[in-house]
């Protein structure tokens, strides 16, 4: 009966992380390039034993033009790379970019963008008569007919499993990361990827963990009242 009580509230526990997560995916479902988490589930690996996994859901998200000659998306499989003022690197879908003040191409906020010659400085062709952007699908950025470098789209072994940094973005997995196949994928400018979470997926979701979660409640009541019982009963 304990062990039942165990299992149950095991149950409960494992029910509330779930509502967490997505309640995190509705959360996030206006957040450009967001991937959602995959519910909780347990695993039984090959010796028996049992633990909790949550994985992310790396599908595409729909394309939205919005005609920023800085907004990309990207159509396929594969990562912008970002660097922060430490040099640590993330991984993101976001591809709202902008110039900051010294000309680098920056990410909403501040984080530099890697290109194959590393963070990529417009700040000198601006200076030029044309200063349109051009940025081809392959990620190629020129200045009018002058190049200046291509963005870096990397991919990376197991990408369900990246751990979250921040709202769209990813830290590298242990395996790093590598350079994308030309044929993987394809950048579009003035165009951003949106959330990939459906609302009415995550509420049917919500509604049978509510659902699942009373349950639990009313074994664990029940077995509580017979553990209780029993003690009294017991005491005769």
């Amino acid at each position: 009966m304990i062990k039942g009580i165990f299992t149950a509230g095991r149950s409960l526990d494992h029910r509330i992380k779930n509502i967490d997560v997505i309640a995190n995916n509705l959360a996030n479902l206006n957040t450009t390039g967001f991937k959602r988490e995959i519910p909780f589930s347990e695993i039984i690996n090959e010796y028996g034993d049992v633990y909790v996994k949550k994985i992310t859901s790396q599908q595409q998200g729909d394309i939205l033009q919005t005609s920023n000659q800085l907004d990309l998306a990207i159509s396929g499989k594969g990562f912008f790379l970002l660097k922060d003022k430490d040099g640590k690197i993330e991984l993101t879908r976001d591809g709202r970019f902008k110039l900051d003040d010294e000309g680098f191409l920056v990410n909403y906020n501040g984080k530099k963008v890697l290109g194959k010659n590393g963070e990529i400085s417009i700040a000198e062709s601006l200076l030029s008569k044309d200063s349109k952007i051009i940025i081809s699908r392959s990620g190629e950025i020129k200045i009018g007919d002058k190049p200046i470098d291509t963005i870096r789209v990397v991919q990376v072994e197991n990408d369900n499993e990246l751990e979250r940094s921040g709202a769209s973005n990813f830290l590298p997995n242990e395996q790093g990361y590598f350079d994308a196949k030309d044929d993987t994928y394809s950048i579009s400018q003035g165009f951003l990827e949106e959330s990939n979470t459906n609302p009415i997926v995550e509420m049917e979701a919500m509604i049978q963990l509510n659902k699942e979660y009373e349950t639990a409640q009313k074994v664990i009541a029940a077995l509580d009242t017979s553990l209780g019982q029993a003690n009294e009963m017991g005491k005769v």
